[in-house]
């Protein structure tokens, strides 16, 4: 079993000495130039404008992918890129079957299909932006999609501040920080969900998972514990913080122990189970009870998460409503007034289990909790699996309250990354197998086939 192999230089990789066959510069900058303009899209006034569409643009990979091909043909990196699609594509395949039998037995549940199917469209894209981003740049690919983010970010900075001014700009960043989220203005027009969610991720592999034995990976390292905290605060997610510190808190506690696999697979059910236990809590109004009695300003989802009782059964016989099927009942309640904004549930463990059913549910929790957690750390190692988990355990917290578990750059951050890190893995695993002869051993090597070669001349 891979993950019980000890790897040269310890969990950060010290040592890995193997030459990497880089991608091209010019495609590796159209790469980052598609991850940039796609990322761009989250623009406020882009996604008002055009929606989702910008995000198409990633699939520009798959033309740079093909560029370095002809370049360079890499049939094996192809196909350890290419492995990873069938295994992506498990849940995207279950959200379509189960969603096609709901739409075929109960027809009045069909007005969503063109949106489920956009969804179904971004999540794969999803997949092929990931995996041509491995492709291309293997283990660099999650520094290359950081700074892009960061780019982005900053453009999008850059873009908003003409609206506000230089020193209104700078003065609204200045009193987010200090005050930790508790700003208008500017930094409110900075509140872009998706990338700042992702930049939790990159908080979580920075801190605990980056390489660190060179000066240059101490430096990226750096900069992206550093530019990873700052676009958090400044997307006033103060939520995040908390978060990725008590998952640094979990990696940690998982490196300590004998079993670290067993602790993720436990991790993993316990996860499972509990959202069984959070559906029962949020349909008998316990849990918003319970955070009203706290004093937590629940901004509306406590309505959000009643008002859809009459519409779904807490049985595990309950069908679904098909994928997308919540945003039709917001939208109803839109038009009928009963809601001021079509907002989204804020609470995708609800919103998951309403669309797709107890099975359905089932399924996702699984996949991602259970058969994913096994996977990476089976066919891969032990730190490819505490660093999904890690991720996963991250995006959970946000699963509870808010619309995460779709959000296309996010999804994308829990592919690629453990993707990306799994290449400098498989390296590290090459070189502990094999290990340069030393000086005595060359010498006493060499010795033997020269009384080989003279024995035979003699003959």
């Amino acid at each position: 079993m891979k993950s019980n192999k000890i790897l040269p230089g310890g969990a950060n990789g010290e040592g890995l000495q193997e030459s990497v066959k880089k991608c091209p510069a010019f495609i590796a900058f159209l790469a980052v130039a598609c991850t940039f303009l796609a990322g761009l899209g989250d623009w406020k006034v882009l996604n008002n404008a055009y929606g989702g569409l910008p995000k198409a643009i990633a699939l520009g990979t798959i033309v740079c992918a093909f560029l370095s091909f002809l370049v360079a043909a890499d049939f094996k990196n192809l196909r350890k890129a290419m492995s990873y699609f069938p295994v992506f594509l498990i849940p995207i395949a279950a959200y379509s079957l189960i969603s096609m039998y709901i739409w075929i037995t109960d027809f009045s549940q069909a007005a969503s299909i063109s949106r489920a199917g956009e969804k179904i469209l971004f999540q794969t894209i999803t997949i092929i932006y990931s995996v041509f981003m491995c492709y291309l740049l293997e283990e660099r690919a999650v520094n290359y999609l950081f700074f892009s983010m960061c780019a982005t970010n900053t453009a999008i900075m850059l873009l908003e501040m003409p609206k506000y001014g230089i020193q209104e700009s700078i003065s609204s960043v200045i009193t987010c920080l200090v005050t930790f989220g508790e700003a208008e203005g500017f930094v409110r027009a900075m509140e872009i969900h998706d990338i700042t969610f992702l930049f939790g991720q990159f908080f979580i592999y920075y801190t605990m998972f980056a390489p660190k034995s060179t000066k240059p990976e101490k430096r990226i390292r750096r900069c992206g514990i550093v530019l990873s905290l700052f676009f958090i605060l400044l997307g006033l997610k103060r939520s995040v913080v908390p978060a990725v510190l008590l998952v640094c808190v979990y990696v940690k506690l998982l490196r300590i122990i004998k079993k670290p696999g067993k602790l993720i697979l436990v991790t993993g059910i316990g996860l499972f189970v509990f959202f069984w236990f959070y559906l029962y809590l949020t349909r008998s109004g316990i849990l918003v009870a319970f955070l009203e009695s706290l004093g937590v300003d629940m901004m509306g989802r406590d309505m959000l998460w009643t008002m859809p009782n009459d519409y779904y059964e807490f049985s595990p016989f309950w069908k679904g409503l098909g994928f997308e099927g919540v945003t039709d009942l917001v939208n109803r309640w839109y038009q009928e007034g009963l809601i001021k904004r079509p907002l989204q549930l804020h609470n995708d463990i609800l919103k998951i289990f309403i669309e797709l059913g107890a099975l359905g549910f089932t399924l996702w929790a699984g996949i991602h909790y259970i058969l994913y957690p096994s996977y990476w750390m089976t066919r891969h190692n032990m730190e490819t699996g505490m660093l999904y988990m890690a991720i996963l355990a991250y995006m959970t917290a946000t699963y509870l309250t808010d619309n995460t578990a779709f959000y296309f750059w996010s999804c994308i951050g829990l592919r690629l990354i453990p993707m990306s890190y799994s290449y400098r893995n498989s390296k590290l695993e090459k070189q502990a197998q094999w290990k340069a002869p030393t000086p005595e051993e060359a010498a006493d090597e060499i010795w033997q086939i020269e009384m080989g070669g003279t024995a035979g001349n003699a003959e």
